[in-house]
């Protein structure tokens, strides 16, 4: 018989057994759930540059298409940023043109920032603060062209396109907006919100418009700068040289195309019946308060024509200011004031007093009940 020695065991040795032991558990016990972890992180990698490498190609590849047709964009780089949880899409110089019979429409914007959705680019945000440069060239020569630079400290918002690709819906927001066309400053805003839908439906033959599709924009404007309205210095000093708020909600009646906002468009669309319905309008500018619905169209010559109903506050001071300034008698100041007496009234919530009247705009003026408040300026659709 053979005796086998076998050495002492020591603490360091059981130790090391205990370490060994518990060391193969934890491999077995979750080498399977590790290895599981790292497949999805792979897969979900794989996947991200996958769908990033789709949006630079579906970019490109919709520039291209674009390129023989009356739309054309451009870029100088895309750089797509967000692993691993999100995709942002950075544009730099993008550029845009348009062109129809009646001219064309450049546009080239700032540095631009788009999201796109998990609903296969259906939905996009995007982000594109700075100057916007936007040229309108009639082809008829130096009178026909137009240079419209809109410089904003912020702009964002939301665009949303159809299976077929073409745009449904734009909400936006623009933040310390200052306009000016041909370089000469027009206005100034605090904020400008707007949201504009393209709506479908089905044909009503029996319908003033019966065609099946239409058009919303809901606004908000603030603090919109009048220094370049060429008012009467008398009516601003009343008035402020802002609009405090100016919103609403416009829905485009009858045919319209808004790429052809030429004369020869406007004019099919009112031959066709075409109106702007304006509802919850409400308008702010210093003591005057005004709300109210109404209907605006265009005239023989494509100036705009509306009557509206609305609820207006500050009109006695609107008289005064007229009658100060001889922009109106004093016999029509009495008349204006008996007539306001008339149709004012104190709303039952508080606040001032309040008289429904009609507002008209006709042959470009504006008039507020009896009260011509001012002359608008020609619209030129070239």
């Amino acid at each position: 018989m053979r005796l086998v020695s076998t050495p002492p065991r020591t603490p360091t040795r059981l130790i090391g057994n205990y370490l060994g032991n518990w060391l193969l558990m934890i491999q077995r016990k979750y080498l399977i759930p590790i290895g599981v972890v790292a497949l999805l992180v792979a897969v979900w990698t794989l996947g991200w540059f996958w769908f990033a490498g789709e949006i630079r190609t579906g970019l490109q590849t919709f520039a291209d298409q674009q390129s023989d047709g009356p739309v054309a964009v451009s870029w100088e780089s895309v750089e797509i940023t967000g692993y691993p949880t999100r995709l942002f899409t950075h544009i730099a110089a993008p550029r845009g043109a348009w062109s129809g019979p009646d001219g064309e429409i450049r546009w080239a914007g700032p540095a631009t920032t788009l999201k796109f959705f998990t609903d296969f680019g259906r939905t996009v945000s995007f982000s594109a603060p700075g100057v916007h440069s936007f040229l309108f060239d009639g082809g008829a020569g130096p009178a026909a062209r137009r240079a419209i630079e809109a410089d904003n400290i912020g702009l964002s918002g939301r665009m949303n396109f159809n299976n077929e690709g073409y745009l449904t819906g734009l909400r936006g927001l623009a933040t310390g907006l200052d306009i000016e066309i041909d370089r000469q400053p027009v206005s100034t805003l605090d904020s400008a919100a707007v949201d504009w839908i393209l709506s479908t439906g089905a044909e009503n033959p029996e319908a003033i418009h019966p065609a099946p599709g239409g058009q919303e924009l809901t606004f908000a404007l603030s603090g919109v700068s009048l220094a370049a309205a060429r008012l009467d210095p008398n009516l601003v000093d009343v008035l402020g040289h802002k609009l405090d708020q100016l919103a609403g909600q416009l829905s485009v009646r009858g045919a319209l195309d808004p790429t052809d906002l030429s004369p020869g468009g406007m004019a099919r669309w009112r031959d066709a019946g075409g109106t702007l319905e304006l509802e919850d309008f409400s308008l702010v500018w210093g003591p005057l308060q005004v709300v109210g619905d109404g209907t605006l169209a265009v005239d023989a010559n494509l100036q705009p024509v509306g009557a509206f109903t609305a609820q207006i506050a500050g009109l006695d001071r609107l008289v005064d200011l007229l009658e100060t300034t001889g922009r109106m008698r004093p016999q029509q100041a009495a008349i204006a004031r008996i007539a306001l007496a008339v149709l004012t009234r104190a709303p039952a919530n508080g606040g001032s007093p309040q008289a429904r009247v009609p507002v008209s705009i006709q042959d470009r003026q504006l008039s507020i009940g009896p009260i011509t408040l001012l002359r608008l300026p020609v619209i030129s659709w070239n």
